[in-house]
């Protein structure tokens, strides 16, 4: 019986460290995406409205829009930042 368990336990921490990896991976690969968006870019998150400018620092919370301000936005707004994809603008124009 405890060769059993030992053997369930090694499966499952074998299967949890291979998640782990996985998931830090795809964390690095949408924290790469986000950096690389140009100091003063704002990103809408069109769902929410919520609002964020980029500063030399780091990520700013600005506020919310409107849900009638989400679909009038700029051209120059982001509204999704996704790795490995280009970036869509608000009219969906693409820029890499």
């Amino acid at each position: 019986m405890k060769p059993v368990i030992r053997g369930l336990i090694a499966a499952a921490l074998v299967v949890g460290s291979s998640a782990a990896i996985a998931h830090t991976a795809a964390d690095t690969a949408q924290m790469d995406a986000v950096a690389s968006a140009k100091d003063f870019s704002v990103f809408v998150d069109t769902p929410t409205g919520f609002t964020f400018v980029k500063l030399p620092g780091g990520w700013k919370f600005a506020g919310k829009v409107g849900p009638n301000e989400v679909k009038h936005l700029p051209s120059t707004v982001l509204t999704s930042i996704v790795p490995d994809e280009s970036v869509q603008m608000a009219d969906d124009h693409t820029s890499k």
